[in-house]
Parts: structure tokens; C-alpha cells; sequence
């Protein structure tokens, strides 16, 4: 049996690809300038050729696309193709035009095949290379995940909350931390499924648990009058009847709250925001093994967005530019910190740390209901002073699990010791 191999099948991915993909656009482009008139809008080419529209705008949009590994999304399948060059072919374009069309496309054919085995395993593997406009491509995957991901884990979520206040603690050059966790709109897709809404610890930056974590409730047990609550609930801004909780200890030190079992579906779906403060709980000065202010939220819970809030009194660091890394954690081991060594899990993303402003009249947001009333709430509760806070801000849509995402920036180096 002869077998002879064809060059393009030992030429490297993106090199193939980015040849194959700029063929097909300029194949298709040939075709529209070659039609009388001036087709620049896929109503143009869908009049012009009397073809379907999504077929025209899927033929526009490769010959027009920009970035080459974005339009492999948009090349039609080979039925609406061979539709594609009957009909130009019926308005006398050329047949030098369109049988480069047809051998461009299989071509695109033969990249599926040696590359990736499938087509959609094509287009997750072109996002790699692909460039700024990418975005929206890469949210489609990531909601896939998300309705995937719900059936898998058992659970849902409408938004996961995490709002982190810094501020100067009693205690000369340390700070205390207050933080609100939750979830709005939690569902369960299967029964008898308990779910961690919440888990927290304080450590440096090489892992090592503060001794002194002592984490109190925002409201306190006397504040609701059922005591039916483990868990250190904001209660006003909890679904009703309140959700049943119970704390464990979970690893790495951290302490958990876990939701007990309940009802699937709408009917069974919980909001609930959990708010403590840690006193004195760091250093936020930087020092050999606390260099990062880096806080975190960890993504474990198919959620539809998130909404991560990070507070900064004036009176810390002054105006800060913080960074936004997300680190995968399919690998196990210590959870972020710390930070160092772990750049070959830190994964690319779409969003950035927004400055909003100061105080609380900065955060409204449609992810959660009231979200600058409970905010108010709770400094309220804390004694601070929200209009000295400045306020910054990640949102994303259908975040990626199980992941970190750290808000984190450098901390001022401590002011030099006076003479006695």
C-alpha cells in the first residue's frame, strides 16, 4: 500500500492554520468584489445572490474578519457553501474565483482533520492565537462550562458576591479586614446536594496561617431572634426563610459554612451574604514573606457572574492600581497565596480591576438586589466611615472553576524608624 503524505500535515498548528484561514477570507472576498455593485453588508449579498441571510452574514463576516483565527466560527458548513458558489457562479463571477473558493474550503476540510479531529475542537484551539476580539467567542465557551458544570456539581448560581473593606487597625501598621461572601439566586439541579457558600483564612504571602485569625460576626447571633442561623448571615439581605448553615473546618485552615441539603429548582433557590471582620488582622507593610496585599475569592460554584468588590480606606495606601490575576486550581495542593511559582497556572482573562470612586453611592450593580443598601448596612454596622473608602471592582460572566481570583497589588514599604 502506498501512503504519501502531504506537507501541510508536519506544518506546525498556528503556521497551518493562519495560511489555510487567510486563503478562505481571501477566496470569499474575491467572490463579493467580483458581484455587481459595491457589497459591503450581508443584506447586500443575500438580495444580490438571493441566498438565506445567516448565509450571507456568515460569508461577509469571513471575508471581512480582521483576525484570521476568529473566522473559522463563521466559514458554513459545506452544503451552504456549495449554495454559496452556485449562486455567484449564476452572476457570472468567474469560474478562476470560485473554484479557488472551493479548494480554500478544503483546505479549511484538511486543517480539521490533521489538527484537531472535529471542528469545535478547532475553534477552542484558534482562540489560543486569536487576538482582541476574541471576547465574545471565549464568554460562548465559558457559558457552555457554566450549564455543564451545573449538572456535574448539582448546583447553580445567579451571582457569587465577595466585598473585602481594608482599613488601619488600632494596632500601628497593621489593618482590619471586613468581608461579605455569598450567592444570590443559589439553586440545586439534583436533590440532596450541601454546597460551601463560604470559606476563609488569612495567611502571608508563602501560605503561613496568622495565629491571631479570629473572624467576628458583622450581626451578631443576639440580632436575630430565631437563633436559627450557624452561619454569620446578614440576614436582612438573605432569601426568607433564612437558609440552614452548619461551620466546619475544612483544609489549609479554613473555616467553612456549608449549605444543608434542601429543595431543587426555583422553588428551592436561596440568597444568602454571610459578613465578618478580622481585627488587627495583618501587616500592611511589606516584609520579606509579605510583600502582596493579594485578596481572593475562590471560584468553586457554577455561577452565572461575579461581583468582587474591594474597598481601601484613604487612609492605607492611598490611590492604589491593583492588578487581577486568576489562577487555576485543577492542580490541588495549597490554595493562593501564595503567589510565587505559581505563574504557569495563572490563566489568561478578558476582565480588569475597575475604579469605581468612593463610598458606597459607586456600586450599584443589576448582579445584586440592593447591593449599595447592604453595603451601607454594613459599614453601618462596622462604625466606618464609607465615603473614605476607595472602591474597585471585578466583574465577570460565567467565571471560570475551579479557579482563584485575586485582586492584588504591592505593599508600601514601612516609613523608616524615627531617632529616640
Amino acid at each position: 500500500m502506498d501512503v504519501h503524505s502531504n506537507p501541510s500535515d508536519t506544518v506546525p498548528f498556528e503556521k497551518h492554520a493562519k495560511q489555510v484561514l487567510q486563503r478562505v477570507r481571501g477566496a470569499f472576498a474575491e467572490i463579493i468584489e467580483a458581484l455587481p455593485g459595491h457589497i459591503t453588508r450581508p443584506h447586500e449579498l443575500s438580495k444580490r445572490l438571493k441566498i438565506d441571510m445567516k448565509l450571507a452574514w456568515r460569508i461577509v463576516n469571513v471575508a471581512h474578519s480582521a483576525d484570521p483565527f476568529m473566522l473559522a466560527q463563521h466559514i458554513p458548513g459545506a452544503a451552504a457553501i456549495e449554495s454559496f458558489l452556485k449562486a455567484a457562479a449564476k452572476q457570472n463571477v468567474s469560474a478562476s474565483r470560485i473554484e479557488p473558493a472551493g479548494a480554500a474550503v478544503r483546505e479549511f476540510e484538511r486543517l480539521i482533520d490533521v489538527h484537531a479531529g472535529d471542528r469545535a475542537t478547532l475553534e477552542m484551539m484558534l482562540l489560543g492565537y486569536a487576538g482582541e476580539d476574541c471576547g465574545r467567542a471565549i464568554l460562548a465557551q465559558r457559558k457552555s462550562a457554566f450549564a455543564a458544570n451545573g449538572y456535574i456539581w448539582g448546583v447553580q448560581a445567579t451571582t457569587q458576591l465577595k466585598v473585602d473593606f481594608l482599613r488601619p487597625a488600632a494596632e500601628k501598621g497593621r489593618l482590619d479586614i471586613a468581608t461579605l461572601r455569598g450567592f444570590v439566586g443559589l439553586r440545586r439541579i439534583r436533590p440532596n446536594v450541601p454546597w460551601v457558600i463560604a470559606r476563609a483564612r488569612v495567611s502571608n504571602d508563602e501560605g503561613k496561617l496568622y495565629p491571631a485569625f479570629v473572624r467576628q460576626p458583622l450581626a451578631p447571633a443576639e440580632d436575630d431572634p430565631t437563633g436559627t442561623a450557624e452561619a454569620p448571615l446578614l440576614r436582612e439581605f438573605c432569601s426568607k426563610p433564612l437558609p440552614r448553615f452548619r461551620r466546619v473546618s475544612g483544609p489549609h485552615g479554613f473555616l467553612e459554612d456549608e449549605l444543608a441539603e434542601g429543595e431543587v429548582g426555583n422553588t428551592g433557590a436561596v440568597t444568602c451574604i454571610t459578613g465578618e471582620v478580622t481585627h488587627s488582622a495583618a501587616s500592611y507593610y511589606r516584609a520579606e514573606h509579605n510583600r502582596w496585599a493579594a485578596l481572593v475569592v475562590r471560584m468553586h460554584t457554577p455561577c452565572k457572574a461575579l461581583l468582587f468588590d474591594l474597598f481601601v480606606h484613604e487612609d492605607l495606601f492611598g490611590p492604589i492600581k491593583p492588578e487581577l490575576h486568576v489562577y487555576s486550581e485543577l492542580a490541588g495542593g495549597p490554595p493562593i497565596p501564595p503567589i510565587e511559582g505559581r505563574e504557569r497556572d495563572r490563566l489568561a482573562t478578558l476582565e480588569a480591576v475597575e475604579h469605581l470612586g468612593k463610598g458606597p453611592a459607586a456600586v450599584h450593580t443589576p448582579h445584586v438586589p440592593r447591593h449599595a443598601e447592604m453595603i451601607r448596612y454594613a459599614l453601618d454596622k462596622l462604625g466606618w466611615e464609607g465615603e473614605r473608602f476607595y472602591v474597585y471592582r471585578v466583574q465577570m460572566q460565567y467565571p471560570v472553576i475551579p479557579t482563584s481570583v485575586v485582586i492584588i497589588h504591592e505593599l508600601p514599604e514601612a516609613p523608616p524608624l524615627r531617632p529616640a
